[in-house]
């Protein structure tokens, strides 16, 4: 598992139980009172100045501190807009379609009617044509009959025929694709449900060795090319480096798991405590999250923050590498918390607008969507009116200005470009 990853794990079980944790403060540690609460910081010795270490320490963990509070805030703004979308998008959308079904409809009786001028008649049949398309590229489900026998009409092929053409190609693209990675396709059948699972996971293992084949490549590459002296010094010290951190973040480890270990308490009810509590401690330490088990040793070992102001440089030195390593891992989890999965939907329909204000984004497309279905019922009800021809024409008259106006964009354009 990735430290990131883990770094998530440790989150969402620190907020579960955070809550608990202070609770039991005091059945755990009778004679310990439990001070107001508060971050890492090293705090002045009179009128002693804090060391650069020190005082760089105390930036990290506030920036860490921050942080997780922007990460809790982020995923809460997220959570919510998924809700909105859950609840007002989609029920949205399903109306706009229906209007939207209606409205083509509407249009295509008109159009049938042929009480309009020729040019009339041959532009409002490219509107309902534009029309059907977006309704198809919206809809997730097959068209009603209705809408099928209008496409037919209108782009003379049968809507069936279309859609078997669209699905020929698609396993057309399919093969050519299982060929280019070397899968052998004879006698593929698409109807066998079975078969296709396992080519697919056939292709998937192709393009991992594909995929591991140019990464042993690679190592071998570089692998070739002689390290400098500077460079062979530099893998050694870092090397040593990455050994103390661990040292230092194992002894923290070593310290509270004796602490917490959940085997060594009999009474029951303090068992069920320390197992949460050395649940916690581990995701901790196996997410190298220093922040955490600096506050999880002050709060049952230590007890006051003066235990940092006796920290040596040399183990501040070590103590800031990891923190920084920890608040980039922090920023990075903040960035990405719109690739987690369960947004994938709300990505796919408005693309990246979410990651500065995900419930503002999703609830300005809810108003938009609201305000085209006013739009589509007002042109219905004009549409059959008495005076529903005039309106007609002059929708016809707008939709040309349109159209001249993008002619006219694009041969600027073309002319500047």
């Amino acid at each position: 598992m990735k430290a990131t990853q883990k770094l998530q794990l440790h989150n969402l079980d620190y907020n579960l139980h955070q809550s608990l944790y202070l609770s039991m403060q005091q059945q755990l540690f009778d004679n310990y009172q439990p001070q107001k609460p508060q971050g890492l910081a090293i705090a002045k010795k009179g009128k002693q100045k804090l060391s650069k270490n020190q005082e760089a320490f105390n930036r990290l963990t506030q920036k860490i501190e921050k942080l997780q509070k922007e990460i809790s805030k982020k995923q809460h703004q997220f959570d919510l807009a998924l809700n909105i979308y859950g609840k007002e998008y989609y029920a949205a959308q399903l109306t706009m379609l229906d209007t939207m079904e209606k409205f083509i409809i509407t249009l295509f009786e008109i159009y049938k009617k042929n009480k309009l001028s020729k040019p009339n008649q041959r532009q409002i049949k490219e509107v309902i044509k534009f029309h059907l398309q977006e309704y198809f590229e919206q809809s997730a489900i097959e068209p009603g009959k209705k809408l099928q026998q209008i496409f037919s009409e209108l782009e003379n092929i049968q809507y069936d025929k279309m859609m078997e053409q669209e699905k020929e190609q698609e396993q057309a693209d399919f093969i050519e694709m299982l060929q280019k990675i070397k899968v052998d396709t004879k006698g593929f059948d698409f109807k066998d449900e079975a078969a296709m699972a396992a080519k697919i996971a056939e292709a998937h293992q192709k393009l991992a060795a594909l995929e591991q084949e140019e990464e042993e490549k690679e190592r071998k590459q570089q692998a070739k090319k002689r390290k400098t002296a500077k460079q062979t010094d530099y893998d050694t010290i870092q090397k040593a480096v990455n050994e103390n951190k661990q040292k230092n973040i194992s002894t923290i480890y070593k310290q509270l798991a004796k602490l917490f270990h959940p085997d060594l308490e009999q009474d029951i009810d303090r068992k069920v405590e320390k197992e949460i509590l050395m649940k916690e401690l581990t995701n901790a330490y196996e997410a190298k999250n220093l922040h955490a088990l600096l506050l999880l040793e002050l709060k049952w070992i230590h007890k006051e923050n003066d235990h940092l102001e006796n920290l040596t440089e040399d183990k501040l030195t070590v103590y800031l590498q990891i923190l920084k390593e920890q608040a980039m891992d922090l920023e990075n989890q903040k960035n990405t918390i719109i690739h987690q999965p369960q947004y994938s939907v709300m990505v796919n329909q408005f693309g990246f607008y979410l990651q500065n204000k995900p419930v503002e984004t999703v609830m300005v497309e809810v108003n938009n969507l609201k305000e085209e279905i006013m739009h589509f019922e007002n042109d219905i009800k004009n549409f059959e009116s008495e005076t529903g021809l005039r309106y007609v024409n002059q929708m016809i008259k707008q939709w040309k200005k349109k159209d001249d106006d993008l002619d006219d964009e694009e041969m600027l354009r073309m002319f500047f470009g």
